[in-house]
C-alpha cells in the first residue's frame, strides 16, 4: 500500500526503470536480451518443422531397416541413396525446430565488436553478425510508428544498413545510448 502515495516523479522512475530488455554484464563486455517474443509465424515455422523433421528421419530408418526384414537381399543403391537425403532433410528440420528465435546483442568490449547472437534451445549460441566498433557510425533513437516505442540503433558504415539494438520508451532507452556512446564512439 505504500505507492498510494507515490508522486509523479516517482511513478516516472518507476515506469523508466521497468524495461522490455535486460542488460546482462558479463566479463568480456555486456549482453543486451530483447524482452520481445518470437512472431507466431516463426513458431507456427519451427513446429512443422519439427514435425516434417521427425518424420523424415523415421522413414529413414524404416527405408533402411524394413525391407531387409522381410526380404533377403542387399541393401540397394536406391535405397541407401533415399534414406541419405531424407535423413539429411529430417536433420536439418529438426536443427531449425531447435533453433532460437529472438537474437540478442553481445557488445564486446575486449574485442572491440558487436556479435548478434541467436541461442538455440539448449542454450548453444549461433553468431549471425560480426561488427567491428570502427564499423558503426552513428547512435540514435527512431520512433516506430506502428508500436509507438523507440528503437535505438546503431548506423553501420554511414550506410542505410542500422543495427537493432532494443525498443522501448525513450526515457528506457537513453542509459543504454549513453553506455554504447562511451564505449563505441
Amino acid at each position: 500500500m505504500t505507492d498510494i502515495n507515490m508522486t509523479a516523479g516517482g511513478f516516472v522512475n518507476h515506469v523508466a526503470r521497468a524495461t522490455p530488455f535486460a542488460i546482462e554484464d558479463v566479463f568480456w563486455g555486456y549482453k543486451v536480451r530483447s524482452g520481445v517474443g518470437a512472431p507466431v509465424s516463426v513458431l507456427l515455422g519451427q513446429a512443422v518443422s519439427f514435425f516434417f523433421g521427425v518424420c523424415l528421419v523415421t522413414a529413414t530408418f524404416g527405408v533402411l531397416v524394413l525391407p531387409t526384414l522381410f526380404f533377403d537381399g542387399d541393401g540397394g543403391f536406391m535405397r541407401i541413396g533415399a534414406a541419405v537425403f531424407m535423413g539429411a532433410i529430417g536433420f536439418y528440420l529438426l536443427w531449425f525446430a531447435s533453433r532460437g528465435t529472438v537474437a540478442d546483442v553481445h557488445i564486446d568490449t575486449k574485442a572491440r565488436e558487436i556479435r548478434q547472437v541467436v541461442s538455440n534451445r539448449f542454450g548453444g549460441p549461433t553468431t549471425v553478425g560480426l561488427y567491428c566498433f570502427d564499423e558503426i557510425s552513428g547512435i540514435y533513437l527512431e520512433q516506430d510508428e506502428t508500436t509507438g516505442l523507440s528503437q535505438l540503433l546503431l548506423g553501420y558504415n554511414d550506410s542505410g544498413y542500422s543495427i537493432a539494438i532494443a525498443a522501448g520508451t525513450e526515457a528506457q532507452l537513453l542509459p543504454l545510448r549513453d553506455r554504447l556512446a562511451q564505449d563505441l564512439l
